[in-house]
């Protein structure tokens, strides 16, 4: 519909596990731990299959989403095609999760040591477009993820900002914005509520991220627009 090629991310899944499982003597892994994969083999060769499918499933979403907003500058974000494509996304994100959490229950959550620190980066942006319920039950792995210094201040506070606001909760370090159309056909940006605006750019700052309140209209969760 969306005129992307969409390729079985399921059947890839399976391909990938089928051959590892051929090599491999310990297939007990719980979800979310970090227990290795036992081989006898390089990590580089066990692993291997979970960095070429992480590498697909995050390729396969930015296309996706890159498919959505051309529908979106075509229709407007508010037309029966933005619908039916912000649906179709969502199946398609639905497919990566249970491909990803397939590979998760025989590998574990990726590490930076073993399946590469990309491989990290990937896993934590299906899990940023995974279900409510789901993106939520990673709290205390991607906390862990952080601590590590395997992803970044930037991606944990993205995620712990969607989480909160996800429980209708206000966010801590402004990550998330939304957009809207004015009576005069304008649009213009805004953070979703922010606790304690006033400390928002300190607690950015031991996130490493950029002051945000100069880009606020005063007194207003409004980001200016470009050229004010």
């Amino acid at each position: 519909m969306i005129g992307i090629r969409v390729v079985s991310i399921l059947a890839l899944a399976n391909a990938l596990l089928f051959w590892l499982s051929s090599c491999s003597t310990s297939s007990s892994v719980t979800q979310r731990t970090h227990t290795p994969v036992t081989t006898g083999l390089p990590d580089s060769v066990v692993y291997r299959p979970y960095r070429l499918l992480l590498d697909q499933l995050a390729t396969a979403d930015w296309q996706d989403r890159k498919a959505l907003f051309n529908v979106f500058q075509l229709h407007g974000f508010k037309s029966a095609a933005a619908d039916s494509a912000n649906r179709w996304l969502m199946r398609q994100d639905s497919s990566r999760l249970q491909a990803f959490q397939a590979a998760e229950r025989r590998y574990g959550w990726p590490r930076a040591t073993t399946a590469g620190k990309e491989a990290v980066g990937q896993a934590y942006l299906l899990i940023q477009h995974a279900p409510v319920a789901v993106h939520a039950s990673y709290q205390d792995t991607l906390r862990a993820t952080y601590m590590r210094g395997e992803l970044s201040g930037f991606n944990y506070a993205t995620y712990l900002d969607r989480l909160l606001h996800n429980q209708d909760k206000p966010q801590r370090y402004g990550t998330q914005r939304g957009r809207r159309v004015l009576e005069n056909g304008q649009t213009e940006d805004y953070l979703f509520p922010v606790e304690d605006l006033a400390e928002l750019d300190h607690r950015r700052a031991t996130m490493q991220l950029e002051p945000i309140l100069p880009r606020l209209q005063p007194g207003t969760l409004i980001l200016k627009s470009s050229g004010k």
